[in-house]
């Protein structure tokens, strides 16, 4: 886990961007999803602030997500729900929180928000926790599993999803993506807290992110 002090800065694309935009073609051009009706609100970055420094000035709560995006100079965001808010997945920086009632999941990534950073656009994946605020950046490497992603949904995209939407359609997004994950080599750890203690490793090894993890609070240091 980081502390890093160094100045905020915008996620670079690791390959030209135009190419980029044409490798995520697959998507199908569904990365933004949002609810019908937002009021948006807006939080300047100041000149200078480091990196940590800014992600603190983003706001979470106890029963619902807030969901937004970044900008060199603005935090842009919305309240969602209680477990979802929707993202305009195809700015390069975007963030959202997890409620805080339960801080030990709210401190855990989910398996559905490392699909959807590995799915859409987005350069960079900032989450809020109850006590941690984690970032994801892709890599080059990261490509890699993003064409392994592509090659998997046009083989199996269609028969997955029928498979279990048959079998309970009441979950058959979730049990989607756990397929999904399983077949690109996810391995979910045993316990919560040993998904705890390994997360961060994992999704390195797993699926190339640049991984920082950062207090909620100055001066708490995170191992």
């Amino acid at each position: 886990m980081v502390d890093s002090r160094s100045a905020f800065e915008m996620p670079r694309c690791p390959m030209d961007a135009d190419q980029y935009d044409r490798f995520y073609a697959f998507n199908q051009g569904l990365d933004d999803q949002l609810p019908a009706k937002i009021k948006w609100k807006e939080t300047r970055i100041k000149p200078g602030l480091s990196e940590e420094s800014v992600y603190r000035l983003l706001p979470s709560a106890t029963d619902f997500e807030f969901s937004g995006y970044f900008t060199a100079s603005r935090i842009r965001y919305f309240k969602g729900d209680a477990s979802s808010a929707g993202m305009l997945m195809s700015k390069p920086c975007t963030f959202h929180s997890h409620p805080t009632r339960n801080p030990h999941l709210a401190d855990i990534p989910s398996l559905k928000d490392i699909h959807s950073f590995l799915l859409y656009r987005h350069l960079r994946s900032v989450t809020v926790g109850a006590t941690r605020v984690w970032v994801w950046d892709k890599t080059r490497q990261t490509l890699g599993i993003v064409r392994k992603l592509a090659t998997w949904m046009e083989v199996n995209h269609f028969r997955v999803t029928t498979h279990f939407m048959k079998k309970d359609f009441d979950s058959w997004q979730a049990r989607y993506v756990q397929k999904v994950m399983q077949d690109l080599g996810w391995i979910w750890p045993a316990t919560l807290d040993e998904m705890d203690a390994q997360w961060p490793t994992l999704i390195r090894k797993t699926f190339r992110f640049k991984v920082r993890v950062f207090a909620r609070e100055p001066g708490v240091a995170l191992e």
